[in-house]
């Protein structure tokens, strides 16, 4: 049986679509996973367990008329005959991949947006998708059970499926996969980390896409600090290339507080592979509402605190019993905007360094 699955972007979002498509796997065993995805989060997919073929959707080189790779793509969908299409994406893009796949049935959120339901043979009512109450990846699980049940599989009923939410994995790499990635790593890392006795590891992310979810540089520099002052401890400090001048400062900034501190900047250094790699290796990674916090919470290793603003925690937050989050709770939180409507981000800027560290410092002692 071949499956269809289209989660195309963001790097949290496609993390939070892996234990659906895993509960979607163990239910129908017979099933072939296909999954198309845009580069950005492709290499998440690369290598995984729970994919047979991806399939990476160019949207830009398509939208800007590449029409060889247009042809790629859909000489690529073509090449199966697929029993469905799941769209845990909801928007048109997703819908029409799915439809244009000729799958025989097309699952999807019934209170998609961007008129993407017309696309659907099966509307699926998996509650309120934008409420701030229920987590994403529940209403990509409630999409899952439903293909499920569609196709002839072991479905569960609701009671039940909440309890299978208190089991979900997010399957990444396999073991052979994960220690080729580990092995790639800094050696200086690598070597301090397996070390009897090594300090605890804490890794450090900064940066995100909305200034709605930044915390200041100085609250970084400062927490960093206080961790640096507790002792025993491993700093790193990751991001893209673009946060590299910002991660630079808060770098610099906590050397400046403890000279001797052991900290190392990956700023620019590590693609996707790479941070499952240090996150195995971490006791506690802290960040914004940003993908590679949520692949922390994926890898499930390390503890994961989340530092939130604009997003909702009940939907958006890192996934897991092993994860916590801080925010102040103002009444406008969460407005889920990319702008500050009232144009102070007090969200974030009211929330101090000294609560993230108090929080960090329980979390290193669990």
């Amino acid at each position: 049986m071949n499956v269809l699955v289209v989660k195309l972007s963001a790097i949290g979002d496609v993390i939070h679509a892996l234990p659906a498509v895993n509960y979607l796997k163990t239910k129908l065993p017979q099933a072939r996973i296909t999954w198309v995805v845009e580069p950005l989060s492709a290499d998440l997919l690369r290598d995984n367990p729970l994919v047979d073929d991806l399939i990476v959707f160019k949207k830009k080189e398509i939208a800007g008329g590449s029409f060889s790779e247009l042809r790629k793509l859909l000489g690529h969908l073509f090449q199966q005959n697929y029993e469905a299409a799941l769209d845990f994406q909801g928007l048109f893009k997703s819908a029409a991949l799915c439809k244009v796949s000729n799958a025989k049935r097309t699952f999807g959120f019934a209170g998609a947006r961007e008129l993407a339901p017309l696309f659907y043979t099966d509307k699926v009512d998996t509650g309120d998708y934008f409420s701030y109450g229920t987590h994403v990846v529940v209403h990509n699980l409630r999409l899952a059970n439903a293909a499920v049940k569609a196709l002839g599989g072991i479905s569960l009923e609701k009671v039940d499926l909440e309890k299978e939410v208190q089991n979900l994995s997010f399957p990444l790499r396999d073991e052979s996969t994960m220690s080729e990635i580990v092995s790639k790593l800094p050696n200086q890392l690598i070597y301090r980390s397996t070390t009897e006795g090594a300090a605890p590891l804490v890794v450090l992310i900064p940066g995100t896409t909305w200034v709605t979810k930044l915390w200041p540089a100085s609250y970084w520099t400062e927490l960093g600090g206080s961790l640096a002052m507790r002792g025993n401890i491993r700093l790193a400090l990751v991001g893209g290339p673009g946060e590299k001048a910002c991660n630079q400062e808060i770098a610099d900034g906590i050397r400046r507080i403890k000279p001797d501190v052991e900290l190392m900047d990956l700023t620019g250094q590590t693609g996707l592979s790479d941070l499952i790699g240090l996150f195995s290796l971490s006791k506690l990674v802290i960040g914004g509402d940003t993908g590679p916090l949520h692949l922390a919470a994926a890898v499930t290793k390390p503890g994961v605190l989340g530092i939130y603003g604009s997003t909702p925690i009940g939907r958006n937050g890192p996934f897991g019993d092993h994860c916590k989050t801080v925010s102040t709770a103002l009444e406008c939180q969460p407005c889920f905007s990319k702008t500050c409507r009232i144009g102070t981000i007090a969200c974030l800027n009211d929330l101090s360094p000294d609560t993230v560290f108090r929080m960090a410092a329980e979390a290193l002692t669990d």
